[in-house]
C-alpha cells in the first residue's frame, strides 16, 4: 500500500498542472510512497497531455479521464481508485508545501496510528505576495465535534484524511460549490482523533481568473445558488435524524453557511435573481434563517431575514459603489 494518495480534479488547467505535480513530487516523502491521481474532467486544453507526459517519467503519476461531470464526480472517481493509507485532495491550479525545518515532519505525521485527520494552515498566492492564513496557532488533538465547533473554515485542501475513515463518504455528484464543506462535515463529525498542526502546507492560487469558482457570470451565479441550496437541503435532512451535539453542530454550521449565502445574494446577484433564489430557499424550508449565536451575523439577519430586507440591502450595496 502506498503511504499517501493525492487526488487532483483537472479541468482546463494547462498553465498550472505542471507546477502542481512538481510540488507534490518535491514533498519530503519518497516518491515511491506517493500515488498522484489526476482525474481529467473532460478538459479541452493540454492539461491531460502534460499529465500524461509526466506519467512517462514518474510512475507514481496516473491520468484518469472522464467526460465532463464536475469536480465532485472527479474526486469521487479518485477516491474509488485511491490505494494510499492517506488521501490529500489538491486543486490543479494550487501547490502543496511542507517546511522540512518545522517540528512536524510530514512523514512522521503519516506514521501516526490513531490520527484520522491532519489539518494545517495555508497561504494565498496573489500577484505581489503570499499571504499567510493561520487557523491553527498551536498543536491540537481533538474529536470531530470539537473540531467542527472551533474551526468553521471547512476547506478540503488543507487536510490529509486517513482513507479508511472516509471510505464510505462521497461528494455530491454534479455540484462544484460548497461540496467540500459538506464532505468535511459528514466525514469529520464521527472522528475521534483530529490533529491540527501550526505549519503551512498549501498554497491557494488567487491568480487563476479562469477558475469557475471565481467566475461571476450569471450562469455561474445561478449554479452557485443551486448548489448551495442543494447542499443546505441535504444538511437539513441530516439534522432531522440527528440528536445531541452532532445535531447542534450541524445546525450551527448550516446557519453560518446560510448567512454566507444571503451575503452572496446581497453582494453579487441581480435583484430579479435574488427574489427567485429566496423564493426557492423558502420553499425548501431553509428561510428565514435561525440565529447563529454570533452577534455580527445575527445583526445581519435582523435586516435580511425577509426578502424585502435582502433587496434593500442589495440596493444600498449598489448605491455605495457609485
Amino acid at each position: 500500500m502506498k503511504k499517501i494518495s493525492f487526488i487532483i480534479p483537472l479541468y482546463n488547467c494547462e498553465q498550472y498542472i505542471q507546477k502542481c505535480i512538481e510540488s507534490i513530487l518535491s514533498l519530503p516523502i519518497p516518491n515511491s510512497e506517493k500515488e498522484i491521481l489526476v482525474v481529467d474532467d473532460g478538459s479541452v486544453d493540454r492539461g491531460a497531455e502534460i499529465t500524461q507526459l509526466f506519467s512517462q517519467n514518474h510512475p507514481e503519476v496516473r491520468l484518469i479521464q472522464q467526460t465532463n461531470k464536475g469536480a465532485s464526480t472527479a474526486r469521487n472517481r479518485g477516491l474509488e481508485e485511491a490505494q494510499g493509507k492517506w488521501v490529500w485532495f489538491v486543486d490543479a491550479d494550487d501547490q502543496v508545501i511542507w517546511d522540512t525545518t518545522n517540528s512536524f515532519p510530514l512523514e512522521s505525521l503519516l506514521e501516526l496510528e490513531d490520527t484520522e485527520l491532519i489539518c494545517f494552515n495555508y497561504k494565498k498566492e496573489y500577484s505581489q505576495a503570499l499571504i499567510e492564513h493561520t487557523d491553527y496557532h498551536s498543536q491540537e488533538n481533538i474529536d470531530g465535534v470539537s473540531y467542527l465547533y472551533r474551526h468553521q473554515s471547512l476547506y478540503l485542501w488543507n487536510k490529509i484524511f486517513r482513507r479508511s475513515s472516509i471510505i464510505n463518504y462521497r461528494f455530491v455528484d454534479g455540484t462544484k460549490n460548497i461540496e467540500d464543506m459538506y464532505f468535511d462535515m459528514k466525514a469529520i463529525i464521527d472522528m475521534k482523533h483530529v490533529l491540527c498542526v501550526p505549519i503551512y502546507g498549501y498554497v491557494y492560487n488567487q491568480l487563476n481568473f479562469n477558475s469557475t469558482s471565481r467566475s461571476r457570470s450569471l450562469s455561474n451565479l445561478r449554479k452557485l445558488s443551486d448548489d448551495t441550496q442543494t447542499i443546505h437541503s441535504l444538511i437539513k435532512k441530516d439534522i432531522s435524524v440527528m440528536t445531541g451535539e452532532k445535531k447542534d453542530v450541524f445546525q450551527f454550521l448550516l446557519n453560518l453557511s446560510s448567512v454566507g449565502y444571503i451575503y452572496s445574494l446581497v453582494t453579487l446577484y441581480p435583484i430579479r435573481e435574488i427574489r427567485k433564489s429566496l423564493k426557492e430557499y423558502r420553499e425548501r424550508g431553509l428561510y428565514p434563517i435561525k440565529k447563529t449565536g454570533i452577534k455580527k451575523y445575527d445583526l445581519f439577519l435582523l435586516f435580511t431575514n425577509c426578502s424585502v430586507g435582502v433587496v434593500l440591502c442589495r440596493i444600498l450595496f449598489l448605491l455605495r459603489r457609485l
